[in-house]
Formats: C-alpha cells, sequence, structure tokens
C-alpha cells in the first residue's frame, strides 16, 4: 500500500498504513490482474480503489476483504453470465447434433458406394 500523505504532508489518520487486500473468485485467492488506487481527500480521509481484471464465463462470487490490524471489511459480489445454466443443454445439443451429422455421413457414404457399384454394372 503506497504511504498514504494529507494535504499538508501528514500521514494520514483514516487510513490503516498496514491495510492491505485479498481477493478471492468462488473461494480462490487471485494474485493477479489485482489493482488498487488511493486518493487523499482534502479533509485527509483517504479514498481507496481496488479492482480486478478477469474473464467471466461462468456464474462467479468476488469476494473483497481489506485487512489490517484496525479490523476487517468484506465485499461480496455476485456476477450472474446470461445463459451460463444452459451449458449442458448446449452440450447435449451439440452431442445430438454431431451424432445426426455422422448418420448422415454414413448415409451419404453407403449412397455413394452404390452409385458407383452401379457405374461399374452401367445400371444408371
Amino acid at each position: 500500500m503506497p504511504l498514504c500523505l494529507d494535504p499538508n504532508g501528514n500521514r494520514c489518520s483514516y487510513w490503516p498504513q498496514d491495510a492491505h487486500f485479498v481477493w478471492e473468485k468462488n473461494g480462490q485467492k487471485i494474485e493477479t490482474c489485482v489493482s488498487e488506487q488511493t486518493h487523499v481527500l482534502a479533509d485527509g480521509r483517504v479514498h481507496v480503489l481496488t479492482w480486478i481484471k478477469d474473464a467471466v464465463v461462468q456464474d462467479s462470487q468476488y469476494c473483497c476483504l481489506v485487512s489490517s490490524k484496525a479490523g476487517n471489511k468484506m465485499s461480496t459480489s455476485y456476477i450472474s453470465v446470461e445463459g451460463s445454466n444452459n451449458q449442458d443443454s448446449w452440450s447435449r445439443g451439440f452431442a445430438s447434433w454431431k451424432s445426426i451429422i455422422s448418420e448422415h455421413d454414413k448415409l451419404m457414404t453407403n449412397w455413394k458406394k452404390t452409385w458407383e457399384s452401379c457405374n461399374k454394372k452401367d445400371i444408371v
């Protein structure tokens, strides 16, 4: 955490200097793509921002914990991805489609063999 000074150059009394953030996604600690920024306000208070960059492909729970000797605070957010619950139906649909294409391919292969055998016998 960067050193936080008020407009007079004094250490900020509103933000614990040992404070740090811990981010979790679905219960797993995130250590990459975490950003933090602090802004000292005119009255000496500190506005602290933290955020992560992440690709979300399924419903996820994010937790941000700020921890210091003074105490802990946690914020939890839920991100819901539209259609993510339909993943299984998409997989079943794709498997069904693949099966139909495979059957069609077998039918066309048999048709081709029949056609070629007719050509050899001069039957058209």
